[in-house]
């Protein structure tokens, strides 16, 4: 895997602006909610956010340092919930896999892609929609 891919992957760099992105706090992203009461957790969250745009972002992981994925604008964070709505259903409620470790397999195999990268997190927009109706076909 390439060094820019790598760091595209990991929440560095911005696959829109092909720039730097920065580690900041839930407060940074959602800041019309700060005020919220009860506090939502998400405000203390890490986030990894483009510095030259602040719509392109991605969380972290518990450990607030390693992204859990690729930054995403408004469009693709819509595609990757879609996506894991629709494809988290066929291992968490057992309806086709018996683990998540054999959905994704599948799922890796289904779409030629290796495992480490066979996550919504790391998926374009069109790697999601694919994903989604391969999903869809098994599911019917």
């Amino acid at each position: 895997m390439n060094e820019e891919l790598m760091q595209i992957i990991n929440g560095t760099l911005c696959p829109y602006c092909q720039c730097a992105t920065k580690l900041v706090n839930g407060e940074v992203i959602y800041p019309h909610k700060v005020q919220d009461i009860p506090r939502p957790k998400y405000l203390d969250k890490m986030y990894y956010v483009c510095i030259l745009n602040k719509d392109h972002y991605v969380g972290t992981y518990h450990d607030n340092k390693t992204s859990l994925g690729r930054l995403a604008d408004t469009e693709l964070r819509r595609w990757k919930n879609l996506g894991h709505r629709t494809f988290d259903v066929l291992w968490k409620e057992k309806k086709v896999f018996h683990s998540s470790e054999n959905a994704y397999k599948w799922l890796s195999d289904k779409m030629g892609l290796p495992g480490e990268l066979t996550h919504f997190g790391m998926f374009t927009v069109e790697q999601c929609k694919q994903a989604i109706e391969f999903c869809n076909e098994l599911s019917s």
